[in-house]
């Protein structure tokens, strides 16, 4: 069975998700690849574990262009999931 990335929804404050919309567009990256990679970074940091190879074989790219748009800027999507 493949293991598919899951989504989640939060809820942030005004400020966090600001700071976030500013970093995102900083690094040229979307802030869902922003918000995973720090969150994977935070769980490294910690010595916590991740169960399974997934932090070693996919890594979240620098660059987050795989979710952008056509003219390379980062596309916002809303989770289908609630």
């Amino acid at each position: 069975m493949q293991r598919q990335p899951r989504r989640i929804s939060i809820t942030l404050s005004y400020h966090v998700h600001e700071a976030l919309l500013n970093r995102s567009e900083e690094e040229g990256r979307s802030v869902s690849n922003l918000c995973a990679f720090l969150l994977e970074d935070a769980l490294r940091d910690s010595n916590r574990s991740l169960n399974g190879p997934a932090l070693a074989t996919n890594p979240i790219r620098t660059l987050g262009h795989s979710h952008a748009n056509g003219n390379g800027a980062p596309m916002m999507r809303p989770s289908t999931h609630h």
